[in-house]
C-alpha cells in the first residue's frame, strides 16, 4: 500500500470538504496503518476500554471505518451502536461492521436525533475539527444528565504531535532532518495535511466551557514514535508522559 509523501496539491485538503475527500479515497490506507501499527492500535484500544468502563448508549462522532467499536466489541464485549462520519466509503465500511451510522460531519452534530446518550466519544476525530466548540456543545445536549464526554487524540505538545506537526511543515516523511526519528511505517500524509492538532489544555478549556465538569485523563504510548509499536502498553492515569490522551468529563 503506497501512500504519497508529498504535498503540493493535497493541501488543499486542509477544507471540510477536503478531509471528506482525503478520508473518502483513502479509507481501506487508514485501516491498513492500524493493522501495520498493531501494537500502537492495542495501546489506544485499552486505553478507549478505560475510559469507557461501561458507556451505557453511545455515540461515536467521526467513526471513521468502526474499527475500534469492532475491537471493542468482539475482544471486550462493549457495545457502541451509534455514529456519525461524514466520509461516505468509511460509512460504507462502518455499517458493514455494525454501527447505525448518520452521514454528518461532527459541525452539523447537533441536527442528530437521537437523544439522551450515556457517553458521547470522540476517538482520534477532534484533531479533524477546526472549532471543538460547536461539537462538544451539542454533544452536550445529547446526553442525558450524568452523561459523559470522552475524548480521546494525539496530544499535540506530544512526541507524535510535534512529529507529525514538523513532517507536515517539511512536506515529506523522507526529509533528511527526519531520516532516524520516525516509525518504521508512520501515518499516512494524506491524513496529516487536513489535521489541526490541538493541546491538551486546549481541549480541556473547551470541554469546561461548554458546559462539561470533572476532567480526568489517561494516558498512552509513553515512549519514542519510534519504538511505541514494539508492544502494547497498558493505560496510566495523567497526561504529561503520553502521546495518546483520554480525557473524560460529566454532564451534571
Amino acid at each position: 500500500m503506497i501512500f504519497s509523501n508529498v504535498y503540493g496539491k493535497e493541501n488543499e485538503m486542509k477544507s471540510t470538504s477536503g478531509k471528506k475527500f482525503a478520508f473518502d479515497k483513502y479509507a481501506s490506507e487508514y485501516d491498513w496503518w492500524f493493522q501495520k501499527n498493531e501494537n500502537v492500535f492495542e495501546s489506544e484500544l485499552l486505553l478507549l476500554k478505560k475510559a469507557l468502563g461501561k458507556p451505557g448508549k453511545t455515540l461515536s462522532v467521526g467513526c471513521g471505518t468502526g474499527l475500534f467499536e469492532q475491537a471493542l466489541r468482539q475482544r471486550y464485549g462493549i457495545e457502541i451502536e451509534y455514529g456519525v462520519e461524514p466520509s461516505d466509503a468509511m460509512s460504507r465500511i462502518a455499517e458493514k461492521r455494525g454501527l447505525q451510522l448518520m452521514r454528518m460531519s461532527a459541525e452539523e452534530l447537533a441536527a442528530h436525533p437521537e437523544r439522551d446518550f450515556d457517553t458521547v466519544l470522540f476517538n482520534g476525530s477532534s484533531s479533524y475539527i477546526e472549532d471543538l466548540s460547536g461539537p462538544y456543545g451539542a454533544a452536550h445536549t445529547l446526553l442525558k444528565r450524568g452523561g459523559r464526554l470522552v475524548v480521546l487524540d494525539v496530544a499535540a505538545e506530544s512526541g507524535y504531535g510535534v512529529l507529525y506537526e514538523l513532517a507536515n511543515e517539511l512536506g515529506s516523511w523522507e526529509h533528511p532532518k527526519l531520516e532516524g526519528r520516525i516509525p518504521q511505517t508512520p501515518y499516512p500524509a494524506e491524513f496529516l495535511s487536513c489535521a489541526k492538532w490541538k493541546t491538551v489544555a486546549a481541549k480541556t478549556a473547551v470541554i469546561k466551557q461548554t458546559g462539561f465538569k470533572g476532567v480526568t485523563s489517561w494516558q498512552t504510548l509513553t515512549t519514542h514514535p519510534c519504538h511505541s509499536n514494539t508492544r502494547p502498553e497498558k493505560p496510566i492515569p495523567g497526561h504529561e508522559k503520553g502521546d495518546y490522551i483520554a480525557l473524560i468529563a460529566f454532564k451534571k
